[in-house]
């Protein structure tokens, strides 16, 4: 009798978020989203944000839950000015939901963070994917 787990791998228990760092990356993830008809989340985040450090595992843990949503980030401290604009940020962290190229949802993470992650869940569910949560 073969035991639990042996032979088949466990799914992740968390996926690093690929990293945007120009707007041609952006305009790269939003077409591959489009094209495989996923959900792109964006984390907006800057280093010396500590909510932003502090919510980035808990995110990675979130990529790992939802099959049909492509998790990225943004250093602010590390791309150009006109891409921080396009995306619109202001406040630190924000996360946003896109969807055919479009903004769907936004969260502004200024709060507990198991507050940010259960509007982070909820918008996934109402604003981006059909189905979602793990398969």
């Amino acid at each position: 009798m073969a035991l639990f787990g042996l032979g088949s791998e466990a799914p992740p228990e968390s996926i690093p978020l690929t990293p945007i760092k120009t707007e041609e990356d952006l305009d790269a993830a939003l077409q591959t989203a489009e094209e495989e008809g996923h959900a792109l989340l964006i984390d907006w985040m800057a280093t010396w944000c500590r909510k932003c450090i502090y919510l980035l595992p808990k995110m990675e843990k979130l990529s790992a839950e939802f099959h049909d949503v492509r998790f990225y980030m943004v250093n602010v401290n590390e791309v150009p000015g006109a891409l921080v604009k396009r995306g619109g940020i202001q406040k630190m962290p924000t996360i946003q939901l896109w969807k055919n190229k479009e903004r769907v949802g936004e969260v502004i993470g200024g709060h507990k963070a198991w507050m940010v992650m259960d509007e982070i869940r909820d918008m996934i569910k109402t604003d981006g994917v059909q189905g979602a949560g793990s398969s």
